[in-house]
């Protein structure tokens, strides 16, 4: 095929006169003393690092201690007194279920009174209560 006039064909390739190469080559060029002076200054001292601020503790969850829904209002003692052995139910004449989980460490008067701290016993009743925790200790601890 014949060029079209006005066309300058070159016999080994792209006709290059144009100025689009000579872009990319310059711009090339430039991208290459760019990337020479960073690893100069890379190579020279750096100021002083100063350090770094010091960042906010990650939230912990802690429960709420105290009178509140489902709380115990008496602080009590701290919750490492040994692994838990069961959990203790009372049922009032009202229906109102109370909770109380007794650990390895903790004695029959403290689980009774910790129930009676919630729900109001008479004393036969504590007394009957105090017992009965006693017997279940002895029995889970393997004494008696």
């Amino acid at each position: 095929m014949e060029a079209a006039a006005g066309w300058r064909c070159r016999p080994g390739g792209l006709d290059l006169s144009h100025g689009f190469v000579r872009h990319i080559r310059r711009n090339q060029l430039a991208r290459d003393a760019y990337e020479r002076a960073l690893r100069q200054t890379r190579g020279r001292a750096r100021l002083p690092v100063t350090p770094p601020r010091p960042r906010r503790p990650d939230p912990v969850y802690r429960p709420r201690r105290g009178g509140g829904p489902g709380g115990d209002p008496s602080p009590g003692p701290p919750p490492t007194r040994g692994p838990r052995l069961f959990c203790l139910e009372y049922e009032g004449d009202d229906g109102s279920v109370t909770s109380v989980i007794v650990h390895q460490g903790d004695s029959a008067e403290d689980v009774t009174q910790r129930v009676c701290a919630r729900s109001p016993l008479e004393p036969p009743l504590r007394r009957a209560l105090c017992q009965r925790v006693q017997d279940e200790l002895r029995q889970r601890r393997g004494t008696g």
